[in-house]
């Protein structure tokens, strides 16, 4: 019997008379999210309640089939892949170092989450579910706000390992954990240096995880937000979106036929200037760069984690979200109750945020980030 996931999503009626301020185009975004507060909670209740109370508003279904759709891009998979289900999803933490540079694997995720991490740099969460990579890495060790991330997808953290007793934290969260330590299926290799030379096959650690009897949900795991068609509160245009996450990080993303490319700047470098993020093949042969269609940003407070003392940033209460696609933008807020929740978007006049089924791309963001477009 066939499993749906319904969300609800609000149709914002257009107004007849549009001010000469709404119909202006925004040029550039500065973000700071001080008018946000992190740590204001409100309940899914809340938030249902709001909605239904406003008269401006009608609601219909948007239907998600868990068996027959993909959970990180909202677009239906095809036979042969579903066919394949039950699968666990696995989050592999990638190295972003300079001399990690260009990664492979990334490019065959389902989705990424780019994380920061100590030092100012970032790192991310390739997620893996119903695609497969033969060679991923390389492979580094975990952080405080990984499995915020990891556990509403029932999933799985590959690392290498982690600092301190951030482990038997991250287990206690209800997120399973296998180490470089307990796992053949991780390799060394000689053409880089340590610890920026950890590889994987992805099947490979399925079929390890899956000797280990490690949790996963049935049917499967739901999106972590809403997805859906209606664009008619967004934005435009958002050709170029620049993500910086410090001093010493920062991500420019430019539209090219649908799709955005990614470059980076990095103070780790001999220079300043954008260079093109690419991706690389085992046999090193093939070399492209990394793209996507849709951003999201989400931001939150950044704090040091307890028992680590690692920045960290908060994804349970309420944050700024932006999402781009195909040129268009829209901002808003999101809450989210719990780490097993997903998240609830809403745009600046209250309405439901939907994310277009596409391929997606995720920052967390700290909220002293900075978003801006086409500068």
């Amino acid at each position: 019997m066939k499993r749906y996931f319904i969300v609800l999503f609000l149709l914002i009626l257009i107004s007849c008379g549009s001010t000469a301020e709404d119909s202006q185009t925004q040029e550039s975004v500065n973000v700071t999210s001080d008018e946000v507060s992190p740590t204001t909670l409100q309940t899914n209740d809340e938030v249902s309640e709001e909605k239904s109370n406003s008269p401006e508003n009608s609601v219909i279904a948007y239907e998600f089939d868990v068996d027959k759709m993909s959970p990180f891009t909202g677009l239906e998979l095809s036979a042969e892949t579903w066919l394949k289900r039950p699968r666990r999803v696995i989050a592999f933490k990638i190295d972003n170092n300079i001399n990690a540079r260009p990664q492979s694997g990334l490019q065959e995720a389902d989705a990424v989450h780019e994380i920061l991490v100590e030092g100012g740099m970032t790192r991310f969460l390739a997620f893996f579910l119903d695609n497969t990579s033969k060679y991923l890495g390389p492979v580094r060790s975990a952080r405080p706000t990984d499995p915020t991330m990891v556990r509403p997808y029932g999933g799985t953290l590959v690392v290498s390992g982690a600092t301190g007793g951030l482990i038997p934290d991250i287990i206690d969260m209800g997120v399973p954990v296998l180490e470089e330590q307990s796992s053949p299926t991780m390799i060394r290799i000689s053409s880089r240096s340590a610890p920026h030379n950890l590889y994987t096959d992805t099947e490979l650690v399925r079929e390890r995880i899956n000797e280990k009897g490690f949790y996963f949900l049935q049917p499967g795991p739901q999106p972590l937000y809403s997805f859906g068609l209606d664009q008619n509160n967004w934005l435009g245009e958002a050709n170029k979106v620049t993500v910086k996450y410090s001093d010493f990080t920062t991500v420019i993303w430019k539209l090219d036929n649908g799709r955005y490319s990614r470059f980076i700047i990095d103070n780790y470098s001999d220079n300043n200037e954008a260079v093109a993020h690419n991706f690389t093949t085992q046999e090193g042969n093939y070399t492209d760069i990394l793209t996507t269609e849709t951003i999201v940003v989400l931001q939150g407070a950044l704090y040091k984690d307890a028992a680590t003392t690692l920045p960290s940033v908060l994804t349970v209460g309420v944050g700024k979200v932006y999402v781009f696609n195909n040129g268009k933008y829209v901002e808003g807020t999101w809450r989210r109750g719990d780490i097993s929740d997903p998240f609830v978007f809403s745009d600046t006049q209250g309405n439901m945020i939907q994310v277009p089924p596409s391929t997606q791309w995720i920052h967390i963001l700290p909220n002293e980030g900075e978003v801006t477009l086409n500068n």
